[in-house]
């Protein structure tokens, strides 16, 4: 072996030893970088968190807290205030009872200047508030020295847990004569906070858990209530028939100041350990009728799982709260591990480059030696395949000529596909103008050849509204033009309630009156109480006179031309059937009836658009069109339309054929041989 290469052998695996050696230390210090970053992190999140909760807290207690300061002052409650008057009272009942409902709180109440309840919106139901007195209570108290009231505890009747609103009454102005109480309940925002899959809570002034967002959590206490005043605590019934154990905290401590007074944004987290409470499905909030069982907060039936938190709180000053967020540390331990494997990931990547580029420089320095002595071997080799090197040079620079060659028929033809796909478009939108505004255009130079010859006439009142006429075609054509996408994605339609008949008489209108002379023995079946249905009214207009017209081309040279319109009702969709005795479809053509650009017509007789942008039309309206032949001769075109939610049922005594009324001051069954000619034709 060469003597360079040993030597270089040697430096490389001495630089791997001590790279090694050095990946503990490299995934010690990232995980302890990362492990601050992510403790900074968390409580910028834990404080953006609280600052929501708590915002969505206040927001659902001052939902209810204009209710007492308002009916304070209302006369009724001043008057009963003032008089004791039963008549007065159950006409307050009655009110209160109504106010209640409609603003969605729990109960609301007045009790007179002795804190016996008069009037409240309970007043027929069994744990009627009447009668009681509630004197005892802080917010009465609060009320009584002419404060608003706020305080939270169980009901002393309901043993149902609420939010109490209290406001004096003073009628004169000073004088107290009662307060007026409002209840209630947080389940809407308990429910919200529980589907949040975050662990909330909310601690009163005595440190008892009276909101979380884990229901076994409800009417713990987070540190041991004094000895002197449990039982005074207890026997107050704030907490209802709760034990107020302890929260099963096995390790660290609740943390005492808020996430905003700390400088150093990972001094704002408190770490400790709960153990999981037993039957965590069960419902901790105790309810009307839901009997005082405390075994779910024994600590002995505590399960032998534990979570470690890391906890940020929040104070609520006007209440006396403090609100606590508490974050799995199991997410910042993944964090952790995540990033300790992919620094030593990357330290282990980091050697091996190292250790790659060692071996090159290593193979390096052989090459140079053995370049002396092979010096001479190789100008041998070198000029015994010049000759094969200069054919293969030929050779590859005739393959790369032929190359250039190829990409530049590429470019070529790619240049020439892309102006292709140019012009097709531009072609298809500017078949579809033509297609659409051909009928109106005709309408439009019918009504105004007519209006001048009408005011000729003198006959002014036809001439206005053959203009008007001209005016809604050409507020029609600014809507077709902008549907230039009918049968390919269009932007979403202002669809509406239709009624189909009415829309169907309007068609076969506009087309007599643009003078289609070939459009003849029209004869329309459909019952009075037709649904309405969903759809856009000028664009269904629009559908029904291309497939009319379609029908109408089709029965040309037959003796006896016929157009049947069927309008019937299904289970959950309205059924338009139209119907002709003229040459039909040819079965190959069926598939391809709805293509765009596919016509039957002559050369020059049609573009192909019309029933590819009906079917398009229908698709938006949410429903379905199809057409077969008929066993008889003929075609049937069939439109299936969405109900409108709103619709009445309809007549269902037939399939539309047996009970045919007249519809838009039409007979029955009504044939039309000829266009008819009015003073607007």
């Amino acid at each position: 072996m060469l003597r360079t290469s040993v030597s270089a052998k040697r430096t490389s695996r001495a630089v791997v030893c001590i790279l090694l050696l050095l990946l503990p230390v490299t995934v010690w210090t990232v995980t302890e970088f990362w492990r601050d970053t992510r403790l900074v992190d968390i409580a910028q999140d834990g404080r953006n968190k609280l600052e929501l909760y708590r915002s969505n807290l206040q927001g659902a207690l001052k939902e209810h807290e204009y209710l007492p300061i308002t009916l304070a002052s209302d006369k009724r409650i001043l008057d009963l205030a003032t008089v004791d008057d039963p008549v007065n009272a159950a006409q307050v009942n009655l009110y209160l009872e109504k106010l209640a409902a409609d603003s969605g709180a729990s109960d609301i109440y007045f009790m007179n200047r002795n804190g016996t309840t008069v009037a409240a919106s309970n007043w027929n139901s069994d744990a009627s508030f009447i009668g009681r007195n509630f004197s005892f209570r802080p917010y009465f108290q609060q009320a009584r020295r002419g404060e608003t009231g706020h305080y939270f505890a169980f009901g002393i009747t309901s043993n149902v847990p609420g939010y109490y609103i209290s406001h004096p009454v003073r009628p004169d102005g000073a004088t107290f004569d009662g307060a007026m109480v409002v209840k209630t309940h947080l389940d809407r925002l308990l429910e919200r906070w529980t589907k949040g899959g975050e662990s909330v809570l909310v601690t009163d002034e005595n440190g008892v858990v009276i909101i979380s967002s884990r229901p076994e959590w409800r009417f713990h206490t987070i540190t041991d209530l004094p000895a002197r005043e449990r039982p005074q605590i207890i026997a107050s019934r704030k907490y209802g028939d709760s034990p107020l154990d302890m929260m099963p905290v096995t390790d660290g401590e609740w943390p005492t100041s808020d996430a905003a007074d700390n400088g150093d944004d990972s001094d704002d987290l408190g770490v400790l350990t709960l153990s999981d409470i037993a039957d965590e499905n069960s419902d901790s909030i105790p309810t009307e009728n839901a009997d005082n069982d405390t075994s779910s907060t024994d600590p002995s039936n505590s399960k032998l799982g534990k979570t470690t938190y890391l906890a940020t709180s929040s104070t609520l000053p006007q209440q006396g709260w403090r609100m606590f967020l508490l974050t799995d540390k199991a997410i910042l331990d993944q964090s952790v591990i995540s990033a300790g494997v992919m620094a030593g990931a990357a330290h282990i990547i980091l050697t091996g480059l190292v250790f790659i580029i060692l071996q090159r420089r290593r193979t390096m320095l052989e090459q140079l030696e053995i370049r002396d002595w092979s010096q001479r071997e190789l100008e041998r080799q070198v000029r015994l395949r010049t000759t094969d090197l200069m054919s293969t040079n030929l050779r590859l620079a005739q393959e790369i000529k032929e190359r250039a060659r190829t990409e530049d028929a590429l470019r070529s033809a790619q240049t020439e596909l892309v102006q292709t796909s140019k012009l097709a478009a531009l072609g298809q939108m500017s078949a579809g103008i033509a297609h659409e505004i051909n009928q109106p255009l005709t309408a439009i130079r019918s009504y105004a050849e007519n209006a001048l010859k009408f005011i000729e006439r003198g006959n002014e009142d036809t001439a206005n509204r053959n203009l008007r006429r001209i005016s809604e075609l050409t507020d029609r054509m600014g809507r077709i033009t902008g549907n230039l996408k009918t049968f390919a994605r269009r932007p979403e339609q202002e669809n509406q309630r239709v009624d189909v008949a009415e829309q169907m008489q309007k068609a076969i209108d506009l087309m007599l009156e643009t003078g289609r002379s070939d459009v003849a023995n029209i004869v329309v079946h459909h019952t009075a109480d037709l649904k309405p249905v969903i759809a856009e009214p000028n664009q269904l207009i629009q559908v029904f006179i291309n497939i009319l017209g379609n029908a109408a081309d089709a029965c040309a040279g037959k003796d006896d031309p016929k157009i049947d319109v069927n309008i019937a009702q299904g289970d959950d969709r309205l059924l338009v059937t139209i119907k002709d005795n003229g040459h039909g479809i040819l079965p190959d053509n069926l598939p391809k009836l709805f293509d765009p650009f596919f016509t039957t017509k002559p050369f020059g007789d049609g573009l192909g658009l019309g029933l590819s942008i009906c079917y398009g039309i229908i698709r938006s309206f949410g429903g379905t069109i199809r057409a077969k032949n008929r066993p008889n001769g003929g075609a049937a075109f069939t439109i299936e339309l969405r109900y409108h939610p709103g619709s009445d049922p309809g007549n269902k005594d037939g399939d539309g054929h047996g009970n045919n009324h007249a519809t838009h001051n039409r007979a029955p069954d009504t044939q039309i041989d000829s266009p008819p000619i009015s003073q607007e034709t």
